[in-house]
């Protein structure tokens, strides 16, 4: 097995790439970029199908929606355009005061907010094109910004985050811990949980519903050299990725908050990323004017991975009909000493399983590098997926 992903690098802007949003049911995405154009993108032909020009300034931002009818992006030349993503025609420009800087779009409300270089961030309705609240409270020009249907999280310069209530416009939270200005925010799609990127080269991760962050802190992630410029969650919340100006992209466990995967991705700093909902593809865009497009979907098979999950303490097996590696849950023993010996997708259909010897589960988080290299392959399934 490589111990290196699929990577395809997609060129057609003309300077620094500084966003990048699926849509279309992930069969799309777009891409902005500091030659004031948006570029949209074939996922399965890895080629442009059409340039958005209009924009005057740098385009910092773009969010578009899953059904691909909208692409909405933010421009230094102070406007918002939303573009019909099947002709391509800006249906409409909202110009703002200020320099936007961030973007988020939601499909299910209509909603798109603006983060703004003036500490403002405005919401606006997409069916009517008005301005229909303004929340104010940050000291220092607002950077980023993510919402769902009841909230807003920004970040700012300031170095904390809000969370607002999108119906009255009221602060729910303000989150301080970083110790520079925070460059990206996220919400999980259950609403429990929120991220953040820092200048401080850390990502954070704050339970908004259980409140622990106040008397435990957020759980802070230690393994960018720069600047982090953006962090997302997967759409099942199980993974967090993120990126940095030290070029490279991280994919991290959400709910141990530790590092799965570190990408040397490209030759400068990352400005974005985005994820596909199954998880497959991973998008990185640069200043070194490329975006890349990394197949993920087999990462976890990678011997570092591995490696790293083994001496986490986690237990794999091989599916005997697919030959996916799966990790083995507690959810999955059936009886004291006895596992399922097919994933979750081979056993939808009937259950089968095997009594596994005690010596077959003896893998624990003791085990050393060179113990882990030395397994026999009669020991557990994975063994031929582990390199040197």
């Amino acid at each position: 097995m490589t111990k290196e992903l699929d990577v395809h690098v997609l060129k057609s802007h003309t300077g620094a790439v500084n966003a990048v949003s699926f849509f279309d049911n992930d069969k799309k995405f777009v891409s902005a970029g500091d030659d004031s154009c948006l570029i949209g993108w074939s996922v399965d032909d890895k080629r442009c199908i059409y340039k958005l020009k209009g924009h005057e300034a740098p385009v910092k931002a773009c969010s578009a929606s899953s059904s691909g009818l909208k692409i909405v992006s933010g421009s230094w030349d102070r406007t918002v355009r939303i573009w019909d993503g099947c002709s391509t025609n800006c249906l409409w420009t909202l110009q703002h005061e200020a320099l936007v800087l961030g973007v988020s779009f939601s499909e299910e409300t209509s909603l798109i907010t603006v983060c703004c270089d003036d500490k403002s961030t405005k919401v606006w309705d997409m069916r009517t094109y008005e301005n229909v609240m303004t929340f104010t409270g940050h000291s220092n020009s607002v950077t980023c910004c993510a919402q769902n249907e009841f909230t807003v999280a920004t970040g700012s310069l300031d170095k904390t985050i809000r969370l607002s209530d999108m119906r009255t416009g009221s602060t729910l939270l303000l989150l301080t811990g970083h110790t520079s200005a925070v460059s990206a925010v996220d919400i999980s799609s259950d609403g429990f949980k929120l991220c953040s990127g820092s200048w401080d080269k850390t990502v954070r991760v704050w339970d908004v519903h259980a409140g622990t962050y106040r008397t435990q802190g957020p759980k802070v992630m230690y393994e960018h050299e720069g600047c982090v410029s953006s962090c997302k969650f997967a759409v099942d919340n199980k993974k967090i990725v993120s990126g940095g100006f030290d070029k490279t992209v991280i994919i991290w466990d959400a709910l141990a908050t530790k590092k799965r995967h570190k990408i040397r991705a490209h030759g400068s700093w990352i400005n974005d990323i985005a994820m596909t909902a199954e998880g497959k593809w991973l998008l990185s865009c640069s200043k070194d004017r490329t975006i890349r497009m990394w197949n993920v979907e087999n990462a976890d098979k990678m011997p570092v991975v591995l490696h790293n999950k083994l001496s986490m303490g986690y237990k794999f097996q091989e599916c005997v009909d697919c030959q996916r590696t799966f990790k083995v849950e507690k959810r999955d023993l059936i009886e004291v000493g006895e596992e399922y010996i097919r994933c979750v997708y081979c056993r939808m259909p009937t259950r089968s399983y095997h009594r596994l010897s005690e010596h077959d589960l003896a893998i624990s988080a003791t085990e050393t590098d060179s113990e882990i290299k030395s397994i026999d392959k009669s020991e557990i399934g994975l063994a031929t997926k582990v390199e040197a």
